[in-house]
């Protein structure tokens, strides 16, 4: 046998090495057909969008409450105007001044689809969208298509302007005496927890026909819920909080709450939810956080609730129902 023929080992060696090689270039091929299928399925959806938010230390657990707001201008030929948006963790949409639409983000976020084109007209508008974050972190995406060839006519990017305090007139035109920012980009989709988004179509709310005030209003002794560290050791405790009690009979509706005073900074109120009385004085963790932004003493909660005490921790606020 000649010194230079390959071997049975040697050949099985190269097998196994030739199927590794096909297996990856399979795999990576793949992979890249399946990837280009999604980023285009995504980059459809939102176009160039990227997830924008205020000027505000995400990790620092301050609540904050801002305005993002864009002005744009929509051609004659349009087909229709659909908006897609997430604002995490909670959010309301205006458009040339009129409320469209709010909402809480649940752990799994969607991106949230309405027709707005009974909302638009051809050339100027303005859409404003509040987002409203306890903890301070999360993010802001949007688009706007109007056509099925025209579709992120305005996406949310560096070219929004963020507002850190509320005036009504921000809502139909930039008010030139208002500190405004640009806004801080966190990414383009998919990115962080919110990955890929699922688009929920979703109908446009009625607006509120009628206000219920509170039959009664009595203060309670409650107790807030707080972790504190002990010797290294993180420890579940009450604390005593003074707290406002509204009942409003057994209803159903969406909490207008009022504050007695602007707020100067991003205020976030607690509020608790109940059908018995007797449960208004015992602790509870899972607790409804509305947040104000400086300048705002009027916020309404964007779910619908059905109870019959309304509890607001603090003092200097008051609650009424909307539906």
């Amino acid at each position: 046998m000649s010194g230079s023929a390959i071997s049975s080992g040697d050949r099985d060696a190269m097998k196994r090495i030739s199927i590794v090689v096909v297996f990856l270039l399979l795999f990576t091929a793949a992979f890249s057909k399946l990837w280009g299928v999604y980023s285009h399925k995504f980059s459809d959806t939102t176009a160039e969008g990227k997830w924008i938010w205020a000027n505000h230390p995400m990790t620092s657990n301050i609540p904050v409450a801002f305005f993002a707001a864009r002005d744009f201008t929509l051609p004659e030929n349009r087909a229709f105007a659909h908006l897609k948006v997430c604002g995490d963790p909670e959010y309301t949409v205006w458009i040339n001044g009129r409320e469209i639409a709010a909402a809480q983000i649940g752990p799994a976020a969607d991106l949230d689809f309405y027709d707005v084109s009974a909302f638009v007209r051809t050339g100027s508008n303005r859409i404003v969208i509040a987002v409203r974050a306890p903890q301070g972190n999360g993010g802001l995406l949007a688009s706007l298509d109007i056509s099925p060839e025209l579709e992120g006519w305005v996406v949310t990017d560096e070219r929004w302007t963020i507002y850190r305090a509320w005036r009504p007139d921000l809502l139909v035109a930039h008010p030139t005496d208002l500190w405004a920012e640009s806004p801080q980009v966190v990414g383009q989709p998919p990115i962080g927890r919110w990955n890929y988004l699922k688009i929920s179509e979703t109908a446009l709310p009625k607006p509120p026909a009628t206000t219920l005030p509170p039959r009664d209003a009595f203060e309670v002794d409650a107790q807030l819920p707080h972790i504190r560290t002990r010797q290294g050791i993180a420890v579940a405790i009450a604390e005593p909080t003074p707290a406002t009690a509204f009942d409003f009979g057994f209803t159903s509706g969406r909490l207008r709450i009022t504050l007695d005073d602007e707020a100067t900074r991003s205020r976030a109120i607690k509020v608790r939810f109940a059908n018995l009385r007797e449960e208004l004085p015992s602790i509870e963790w899972n607790l409804r956080t509305v947040v104000l932004a400086p300048g705002e003493r009027v916020v309404t909660t964007s779910e619908t609730h059905l109870f019959r005490y309304a509890m607001l921790f603090g003092r200097g606020a008051r609650a009424e129902v909307v539906r």
